[in-house]
């Protein structure tokens, strides 16, 4: 990344979440997809950010689920910022959507995938889901490799107990062991979403590499 370009449009991001009804000069429409394995937590994230930005949303949201609260098809919303950059104010329209994670919905995730200009990939602390991480965290890269789609990777349920290692996890999906990329963003961002901790914070990072691509281009 140009980093002068992407240091110039964090710091005009950093104060872009305003009420609405100020005018803009154009509107962007943007698609985030929350991505992982059954149960990691996706659904958790989506109404925390619900709950986050609750005075941007446009529309109340809705989710599709099974008898026994599992995700079917997936969770939607719709919420509105207001964003300036070099003097130009815009009104993004950002979809917030969540894929299941059950595998026998394979082909409903990669339709709802469909569109994405980012994407969280949300992982399972639990041990004994490293499998499943795994395959998930594959399905999403064949799904994207041409398509050029930015992504940030959340290990969700930190708080558990025995949660996985950083360390493993990050090798089982051979991420780098750093924690931090040169351009400041995490390389995994250690979450407990239903305690409202590290969820804001990649959606925001996401945020800003999905800006920088589309002014880029």
């Amino acid at each position: 990344m140009i980093e002068s370009e992407k240091s110039e449009i964090k710091e005009e991001k950093e104060d872009s979440v305003q009420w609405l009804g100020q005018e803009s000069e154009g509107f962007i429409q943007l698609k985030i997809v929350y991505w992982g394995p059954g149960e990691s937590g996706k659904t958790t994230n989506f109404n925390r950010l619900r709950e986050r930005y609750h005075y941007t949303k446009l529309t109340d949201g809705y989710s599709i689920e099974t008898t026994d609260n599992r995700t079917l098809w997936q969770d939607s919303v719709f919420l509105s910022f207001n964003f300036k950059l070099k003097g130009h104010k815009f009104t993004i329209i950002a979809q917030i959507v969540t894929c299941t994670g059950q595998e026998r919905f394979l082909s409903t995730r990669e339709y709802i995938l469909e569109g994405a200009d980012g994407i969280v990939f949300v992982g399972d602390s639990e041990p004994e889901k490293l499998e499943q991480n795994k395959r998930s965290f594959r399905e999403l890269i064949s799904f994207i490799r041409q398509k050029d789609v930015p992504y940030v990777i959340q290990l969700n349920k930190r708080d558990i107990l025995d949660p996985i290692s950083m360390e493993s996890f990050k090798r089982s999906l051979g991420l780098p062991k750093d924690d931090m990329y040169p351009d400041g963003s995490m390389v995994v961002y250690p979450s407990e979403a239903t305690n409202n901790k590290m969820v804001s914070e990649p959606f925001q990072d996401l945020m800003l590499q999905v800006l920088f691509n589309y002014f880029k281009s």
